[in-house]
């Protein structure tokens, strides 16, 4: 514990170009292969059931389409109508092989390919429903709440993880946050106060 009385998490940068293909491609392969499912806690439905959709109407289209191109580019549209969907969906299988971990030490929210936070399991209080909206991805500050961090996929939060003794994370360029409270998202926050429950 710090001389404020606060204790540390861990805040982990999103990968770079080459790590974010990395993640994708890993997690679309655990899925083709049926590896069993990994623990936790889902989150980000709501980005899900946006990229699912638009995959499938990406796959319908690309046929339409292609009847349209001149012949001599269909492989080259060919090529990228394969690129977005099996982007779209690579981004759905990292979301789902990354729930939320809980056990007896610690709380890791996480976003798959964005970056994650890892809070003590015993400096968390508490888990609420929130409806919030915090423009940006992965760990990031809160605009208006200087003891608060955001972290999540999308800018739209439903969970709000009270805690007590403040955190202190390091957002790198955004600063030090001392938080008293860290925003994410999960498809049933039930689910992650029942788990932050199990574990302790």
């Amino acid at each position: 514990m710090t001389e404020a009385g606060r204790v540390a998490g861990t805040v982990t940068a999103g990968p770079g170009k080459t790590g974010v293909v990395r993640v994708l491609a890993g997690s679309l392969a655990e899925v083709v292969l049926r590896r069993p499912a990994v623990p936790g806690v889902r989150h980000s439905a709501g980005v899900r059931q946006l990229v699912l959709p638009l995959v499938a109407v990406e796959f319908v289209t690309s046929f339409l389409v292609s009847s349209m191109v001149p012949p001599p580019l269909r492989p080259a549209h060919a090529a990228l109508e394969v690129l977005l969907i099996v982007g779209g969906l690579a981004l759905v299988a990292s979301l789902i092989r990354h729930p939320h971990h809980v056990d007896a030490e610690r709380l890791v929210l996480r976003t798959g390919f964005l970056g994650d936070v890892a809070l003590p399991r015993s400096a968390v209080r508490s888990v609420a429903p929130v409806i919030r909206t915090v423009d940006g991805r992965g760990p990031r500050p809160v605009p208006g709440e200087p003891d608060a961090v955001a972290c999540s996929v999308s800018d739209s939060l439903d969970v709000a993880v009270h805690l007590d003794p403040p955190v202190r994370l390091d957002l790198g360029a955004a600063g030090v946050v001392d938080a008293r409270t860290v925003y994410g998202s999960a498809d049933f926050p039930a689910a992650l106060s029942a788990a932050l429950r199990a574990a302790r």
